[in-house]
């Protein structure tokens, strides 16, 4: 059996669909180890949309994942911009980062999975909810589309 490498982090993603915040806006077992993994004392309870893809990286390649363990969407994508791996355009097996406008930096970040019909993606992310929110109560799969400002991260293409 083959399993390429861009499945082998969406797989450990996928497999955490149970994580649900369970002691507060940011906060529980599970949740909390994320956030430790990146250094970040869990008790600030800080968005962890970058810290569910730290962990699903770390958990499925351990060293070998390319990227920094990071708590924040900035730090991400300067680490991935300092390696090259950073293109405009979405893939199977990507990481997404969500530009906002009104924010005027990346806010949010998850798994590419697959396109979808229309334009749109399907994903895994953590932090968010149903409704796509980007400040959620969990770990679910979604639907996207992308915003021009929007960047996705190849992490497979690091050497």
């Amino acid at each position: 059996m083959n399993i390429d490498v861009k499945d082998i982090p969406l797989n450990v993603a996928y497999a955490l669909r149970w994580v649900r915040e369970t002691h507060g806006s940011n906060r529980g077992e599970v949740v909390d180890e994320m956030i430790r993994l990146t250094g970040i004392d869990p008790t600030t309870a800080s968005p962890w949309c970058s810290a569910f893809v730290a962990f699903c990286g770390y958990a499925a390649m351990r060293k070998q994942w390319p990227l920094k363990k990071v708590a924040g969407c900035a730090s991400l994508f300067d680490d991935a911009t300092a390696k090259g791996l950073v293109f405009d355009k979405p893939a199977h097996g990507a990481i997404f980062l969500l530009w906002s406008e009104t924010k005027k930096r990346f806010h949010h970040t998850g798994f590419c999975d697959a396109e979808q019909p229309a334009g749109h993606w399907s994903t895994i992310e953590g932090n968010t909810n149903d409704d796509g929110s980007v400040d959620g109560i969990g770990v679910f799969e979604r639907k996207r589309t992308w915003a021009p400002k929007d960047r996705f991260i190849y992490p497979w293409l690091a050497a």
